[in-house]
Parts: C-alpha cells; sequence; structure tokens
C-alpha cells in the first residue's frame, strides 16, 4: 500500500481532500497534517512513499518543508498543490519538487500524478537506487554548452532563438525545462515536448532567472582517466535525436511525434548520465567490464546495479513529469517488443535511431551494440522499412559531417 502524506494549512482544504480521496482508501494509507512541523514529525515516525503539500503556510513554507524532506528522505517523491505562489517561492521549490499541481485540482488528475509516480518504481525495485534517483535536483550538462548558456542569458542581447538551440542540444537542459514548462509552475496550459517551444512560452526574463539566478542547470565534471565521457555521451545522444527525428519525418508522422521523437532520442542514454554522477567509480569499473568482456552496457547495468540505463532514465523523467511518449521511448528503447502499442511511435524511432547510430560508431568505440527488434518492427509491419531507414540515416550522418566541417 502506498503511504501517502498531505500538508496544508487550511483545514476545510484537507477536509475535502478526505472526501475527494475516500475510494483510494484501499490502496493509500493517508495522513493529513496542517503544518510543516507536524509533516516532519510524521516523516520521523513512519516512512511514507509520496509527500502533496501547499506551498502557502505560516511557519515553514511549502519550499522550505520539500527541501528539508529532500534533504532527509530523498527517495519521497515530493508534489506540490498550491494556489498562490510568488515567483520567488517557486523559484525556491523548484529544486526540491518533482511535480507541481495548481489549485483548483481535480482528484482524478492528483490521483493520476500520484498513480503515475508509484507506477514508475516499478522501474527500479532497487531501494538504495531509487533513492539515488529521486533525490536528483538536475542532470549535468556538457561543459561547452553549459558556458554557452551562461554567456547567452547573461548577454545585453539574449535571444530566446539563440537560447532555444542551446538548450535543445543538450540532455539536461532539455530535461529540466521540459520538467518545469510542463508543470502548473508557471501557468501554461499546452503540452510541451522540446527545448525552443519551452523558452518562447516561458519567455526571455523567466528564462534568464532560471539559468542565472535560481541555478536550474550545472555542468558536468569529468574524472581524469575515466572511460564515460560527457562528449562521447553527448555526440551519440545528439545523433540519435537527429536521426529519430528524421525517421519520424519519412513517415509522415505528425508534428507532436517528431517533436517527442527527437527530444526522446536525445534523453534517451540519459541514465548512463545519472550513474556516472552519482557511482562514477563503480559505473566506470562496470563500463571497463563491459567492454573487455564483450558484454551489451546494459546488461551489465542489470548485473551491477538490478537496473539499466533506460529505467533509471525513465523513472527519473517520468517523475519530472514529462510526457508519456518521451518517457516510454527511454524506458524501452532496448527492448520496444515490452511495451504495448502496436503503431509508430517516438520509441519506434528511437529504438531504430539508437541501433543504426550504434551500428556505425561499434568499430570505433569497440562497444557491443544492441539489435534491432525484429520482432518488435515485424508486429507493427515495418519491416520492410528498415532499408530507407537505413538511406535516411545516412543521409542524416552526411549532413552532420558537412556542418561539423563547415564549422
Amino acid at each position: 500500500m502506498t503511504r501517502m502524506l498531505f500538508v496544508d494549512d487550511e483545514s476545510k482544504l484537507l477536509d475535502g481532500l478526505k472526501r475527494a480521496l475516500r475510494p483510494m482508501r484501499h490502496e493509500w494509507d493517508m495522513t493529513f497534517v496542517t503544518s510543516g512541523a507536524e509533516a516532519l514529525t510524521a516523516l520521523e515516525q513512519a516512512p511514507f512513499d509520496v509527500i502533496v503539500s501547499d506551498m502557502r503556510m505560516p511557519g515553514m513554507n511549502g519550499a522550505q518543508l520539500l527541501n528539508e524532506v529532500q534533504q532527509r528522505y530523498p527517495q519521497i517523491v515530493r508534489i506540490v498543490l498550491s494556489g498562490q505562489s510568488d515567483q520567488e517561492m517557486i523559484y525556491q521549490s523548484i529544486s526540491a519538487t518533482h511535480q507541481y499541481l495548481a489549485k483548483p485540482c481535480e482528484s482524478e488528475m492528483l490521483k493520476a500524478a500520484v498513480m503515475r509516480a508509484c507506477a514508475l518504481r516499478e522501474l527500479l525495485r532497487n531501494d538504495s537506487l531509487r533513492r539515488l534517483v529521486t533525490g536528483m535536483q538536475q542532470i549535468p550538462s556538457q561543459p561547452t554548452l553549459y558556458a554557452e548558456i551562461r554567456r547567452e542569458a547573461e548577454s545585453k542581447t539574449a535571444s530566446l532563438g539563440t537560447i532555444g538551440a542551446i538548450l535543445s542540444k543538450d540532455m539536461g537542459m532539455t530535461a529540466k525545462i521540459l520538467q518545469l514548462v510542463n508543470s502548473a509552475y508557471f501557468g501554461l496550459r499546452s503540452t510541451v515536448s522540446t527545448a525552443e517551444q519551452a523558452v518562447n512560452l516561458l519567455g526571455l526574463d523567466t528564462v534568464q532567472a532560471l539559468v542565472l539566478t535560481v541555478h536550474v542547470f550545472s555542468q558536468f565534471v569529468s574524472t581524469r582517466g575515466a572511460l564515460f565521457t560527457m562528449d562521447r555521451l553527448w555526440s551519440a545522444s545528439a545523433e540519435t535525436g537527429s536521426l529519430a527525428r528524421a525517421i519520424a519525418k519519412a513517415e509522415h508522422a505528425p508534428a507532436l511525434v517528431i517533436d517527442q521523437a527527437y527530444t526522446a532520442g536525445l534523453l534517451h542514454d540519459v541514465g548512463s548520465l545519472v550513474f556516472a554522477v552519482n557511482v562514477p567509480e563503480r559505473y566506470d569499473a562496470m563500463l571497463k567490464t563491459a567492454h573487455d568482456q564483450g558484454i551489451p552496457v546494459w546488461e551489465m547495468e542489470r548485473q551491477e546495479f538490478g537496473a539499466t540505463h533506460a529505467d533509471v532514465g525513465a523513472y527519473l523523467l517520468g517523475l519530472w513529469g514529462l510526457g508519456d511518449p518521451i518517457v516510454e521511448a527511454v524506458a524501452f528503447h532496448h527492448h520496444p517488443s515490452d511495451c504495448v502499442g502496436n503503431t509508430f511511435s517516438p520509441l519506434t524511432a528511437v529504438h531504430v535511431a539508437n541501433a543504426l547510430q550504434q551500428e556505425r560508431s561499434q568499430q570505433a568505440t569497440g562497444d557491443v551494440p544492441f539489435q534491432i527488434d525484429s520482432t518488435y518492427l515485424d508486429t507493427l509491419h515495418m519491416t520492410d522499412r528498415l532499408p530507407h531507414w537505413r538511406d535516411v540515416a545516412g543521409t542524416v550522418q552526411r549532413a552532420a559531417e558537412k556542418e561539423k566541417a563547415n564549422g
């Protein structure tokens, strides 16, 4: 049974929540308290899976409470449910909050958010690994891109177009900006799938504040001699994203699916970065073993950690509220047959793009590529499209090489 802790200083609102959520009493063990202090006392007395807190409360506000919960109990899913928050308080809570729901919030929406977060827990059965991922505030960025975004944000002639273009190249910045723009933090109602769309909707002032004041982005610090390199991960992810987008376009997919294919391709290996940041020495040793023994990295990850980078990445992105098609593509990009669905989707584009990208790079890296899931393509009746997708991959690669040569 999922243990839930609800925090709000308005007792009438808590009574309303109790009535609305009564049908969930057989699945959720719910505790209701009226202050941050009471919440911390409750957390000391028993373990909880999810905390849902108001933002404006006397004494300890929601931002202070959730930051404290993150420090003490990083494994807990942290959700804000609030109707009134000034911008400063929002910024204070960004790093500690997985999702933000706005009052008035339909009980079905709240149920869906909590049930989705709990369902994601099945991806990570290892408690220590789940605690590690749930506690992450941000995904570090490629250092050169981090420097670029800082310079552009500080510039007197800062451009949303330039900022969006920089963000869209980096998995860490893309994931974080999509987490924010798709929450209720800024009152936006449309679903956003790309970094460019996100910055245009947020506006220049907000984006500059997020970069320069709130510091929602950070740069990756590499370890000398490590097998894991940010440059290599960034290059492979950017190529996979571009190829996934090109494949989706080749299939005349809707614009939303094309956008989701690119973003999912860019983010598909974000779990590798989570490992590299949190357990660098252990992860590097695992990479060496996988390379020396000729074992696919994801198989070695499962042996060493009990979960793959696909599981880890999907869990984090799902907690952050990114769209289901993106989370699904990240979760199942090695084995799309494990996912329910029999139509072309971002998962299809990312799976094929990643396989083709690895085919082209395996001679240089010595890694073991995973195979295209022929059973999955047969189910979609798309096996005959593979030769065309290979041609598309060649075109994308040649264009990338030409752009690189031209500086």
